[in-house]
C-alpha cells in the first residue's frame, strides 16, 4: 500500500511540474518574442515562429524599426486554449510612430501559439483592434498580380 501511495504521490508530482512547465515555456515565448519584436531583435524573435509562418511573419514586420518606431508594448492577456496545453492564445497591445508623422498609434495583436517539444512557437498574428498598418506588407514585398489582393499562397512565395 505505502509503494502505491508514493507511486501515485510521484506520478501527481510530475503531473504537476509538467503544468508548471509548459506554462513557462508558454510566458517564456511570448513574453521573447514580443520582447526582441520590440527591440529589433527580429533574428531572434523569427527562431520563435514555426516554419510555415516565418515568410509572412518576416514580411509583415519589415518595416518595423524602419517605417514604424514601436514606443511601448504590453501583453494583455494569455490563454490556453485546451486542457492539453497544445495551443494557446496572447493579445498584445503595441503603441508606435509612423517615423515619417510621429503621431503615436496603438495596435492589438491576437497571437496564436502552437506547443512544440521545446516551447511554443507563433503560428498566426493578426490585428484584433487599432491601426492595421502595424502589420501591412510593404507594397515592395508585394507581388505585382495588379489585383491588389494577396492570397495566403503569394505570400507564402515571397
Amino acid at each position: 500500500m505505502r509503494a502505491l501511495c508514493l507511486v501515485l504521490a510521484v506520478s501527481f508530482a510530475g503531473c504537476v511540474f509538467n503544468n508548471v512547465s509548459a506554462e513557462e515555456k508558454l510566458r517564456d515565448s511570448v513574453v521573447g518574442l514580443n520582447d526582441e519584436v520590440r527591440w529589433n531583435r527580429l533574428d531572434l524573435a523569427t527562431l520563435r515562429v514555426a516554419a510555415p509562418f516565418r515568410l509572412q511573419f518576416r514580411a509583415t514586420h519589415h518595416a518595423w524599426h524602419r517605417d514604424l518606431q514601436i514606443a511601448d508594448s504590453e501583453i494583455v492577456q494569455v490563454r490556453v486554449a485546451d486542457e492539453d496545453r497544445d495551443e494557446a492564445t496572447s493579445f498584445v497591445t503595441v503603441s508606435w510612430y509612423d517615423t515619417r508623422s510621429m503621431i503615436l498609434h496603438s495596435t492589438t495583436l491576437r497571437q496564436e501559439w502552437r506547443r512544440t517539444v521545446n516551447g511554443y512557437v507563433l503560428v498566426s498574428e493578426e490585428v484584433t483592434d487599432g491601426d492595421e498598418r502595424l502589420l501591412a506588407i510593404p507594397a515592395s514585398l508585394r507581388p505585382d498580380d495588379g489585383s491588389g489582393d494577396e492570397s495566403e499562397d503569394e505570400l507564402a512565395s515571397l
